[in-house]
């Protein structure tokens, strides 16, 4: 329990919650990425540490509204960086990771009361899944209607609300490591091979991350019309080859899950993000 208490006060200590409504110090044309999951009606129904209810989201968005922080969109931020158009103080970007059917029900609405935008970050394999088939989602089974349909996204996408970004094709995975047995992330491990007793090569490694990344890129493109411009790495996990990767694809924004606000000298290969979870109260 102190470590979810503390996690919650630390998410709102970065967005500024202190005894003032002052922002933090921060420099000018920064801004701080939030990271959200599943937003069920009851955690309690739910044991998961990364699910927000639908009403601590709503007390959320009105907290950041009546504090001064103004969440932007995508375009925003990449336009900032052309030297087109300055970001607003206090600026948020909101992303939801995983593309649970909750997006659609309980966040959407939110997003369209209030005006704000937000990135949703799909993965590929899970999309493709057929409608009686169960998603691996890290080793559990989850049924495929636990996640969105193409249909809720492209209205989405239509409203000019949300932004579709890559969770990769078939990364949001571990995969074996070493000969002891360890699994690590897809997108940043050489896969070993226990039959050869090798480990892949660097060449293809970076072939197999290209071929997942423009798989899904393309799936993205094809379902919505739009090619997505940022990719939301799985855990978090990413290193200068995969960060290379994704800009050659034509996602030069890719995030991380290290926390703190991202400075204009901060590159948007590797954007800081705070992971929202334990359900935190906006009070």
């Amino acid at each position: 329990m102190r470590s979810a208490i503390s996690h919650a006060l630390a998410v709102l200590l970065l967005l500024g919650a202190t005894s003032t409504d002052a922002a933090p110090a921060v420099e000018g044309g920064s801004f701080v990425v939030l990271c959200y999951h599943e937003v069920p009606d009851d955690v309690r129904q739910l044991p998961d540490p990364y699910a927000v209810e639908a009403n601590e989201l709503a007390s959320q968005f009105a907290w950041l509204r009546e504090h001064g922080y103004q969440p932007v969109g995508l375009s925003d931020i990449l336009a900032a960086r052309r030297g087109e158009r300055a970001l607003p103080p206090k600026a948020v970007l909101l992303t939801f990771d995983d593309g649970y059917r909750s997006f659609y029900t309980r966040v959407y609405p939110l997003l369209r009361l209030y005006g704000y935008p937000a990135v949703l970050a799909l993965v590929g394999r899970w999309m493709d899944a057929r409608a009686d088939e169960l998603v691996d989602y890290g080793g559990r089974p989850v049924p495929r209607a636990t996640f969105l349909g193409w249909e809720e996204v492209r209205e989405m996408v239509r409203s000019g609300l949300v932004e579709v970004a890559s969770h990769s094709y078939d990364l949001h995975r571990g995969i074996a490591a070493n000969p002891q047995g360890n699994v690590q992330p897809a997108a940043t491990t050489r896969l070993y091979d226990p039959a050869t007793g090798t480990y892949e090569s660097d060449e293809a490694y970076a072939a197999r991350l290209r071929d997942d990344l423009e798989r899904s890129a393309r799936l993205i493109e094809r379902e919505t019309g739009r090619r997505p411009r940022a990719l939301v790495w799985p855990f978090g996990s990413h290193n200068a080859t995969a960060v290379t990767i994704a800009g050659e694809l034509g996602m030069p924004v890719t995030f991380t899950l290290e926390d703190g606000w991202t400075t204009p000298g901060d590159p948007l290969g590797s954007v800081r993000r705070t992971l929202v979870r334990w359900n935190p109260r906006a009070q």
